[in-house]
């Protein structure tokens, strides 16, 4: 028990610098969080100090930022100056990384998406745009050729599309993201629908038709 506690508190102090600088600080508090050896605290106190450890600490969050600025662009954008705040929030809280792109994005975006709906992050444009590029990364990962070849699109929606809601025309708010802008001014929201289709090997978007939340009212 006490070697797979050994590894657990490193991985712990390699994903967060902060926990590094309150071992410097108060080693007992750290430490008896953990099963440990009286060989394996002394190690854990002293590799803290290394300049190999800010190192690793450092590799690790740029594994973990990667595909988030890859893959989640407009919500980086969106976000803005509350970005790291957030993301530095995301990393204290949620351990679950496997550093695998597909994972982190995920759980990245569902993060994202909690607070908007706690309140805590107000944005008007920055729900529709997680949700679509959690779609469009969903996508990007399917295996295509194999579901193409083997889906009746009469049973319903092809596994390689999805329809992803909007409260904006997708049109106009896409063109000013695309150009890392925002849109001059908000526009009157709606129930507007963005399909995005992978069965092509460029994935394509389509606007809906859409009706106005007056018109529903």
């Amino acid at each position: 028990m006490s070697l797979l506690s050994f590894q657990k508190a490193l991985t712990d102090l390699i994903a967060s610098p902060q926990l590094c600088l309150q071992l410097r600080n108060d080693p007992q508090a750290v430490l008896l969080q953990y099963d440990l050896t009286n060989r394996e605290r002394l190690r854990l106190r002293t590799v803290v100090y290394q300049r190999g450890m800010s190192v690793s600490c450092t590799l690790y969050r740029v594994n973990r930022i990667t595909p988030v600025y890859t893959m989640l662009p407009y919500t980086c954008f969106l976000l803005g100056a509350q970005l790291m705040p957030v993301i530095e929030e995301f990393w204290a809280i949620d351990n679950r990384s496997d550093l695998q792109f597909k994972r982190e994005i995920s759980i990245f975006g569902e993060f994202l998406l909690q607070k908007l709906l706690s309140g805590e992050l107000v944005n008007p444009y920055l729900r529709e745009i997680v949700v679509m590029e959690l779609a469009i990364n969903e996508l990007k990962f399917l295996p295509r050729k194999l579901l193409i070849e083997n889906n009746n699109e009469e049973t319903g929606l092809h596994p390689l599309v999805r329809l992803v809601p909007f409260d904006h025309s997708p049109g106009p708010l896409l063109t000013a993201l695309a150009n890392m802008q925002l849109p001059e001014q908000e526009e009157d929201t709606g129930e507007y629908w963005l399909m995005l289709d992978h069965r092509e090997e460029e994935l394509s978007f389509r606007a809906l038709p859409h009706k106005s939340r007056a018109a529903a009212g």
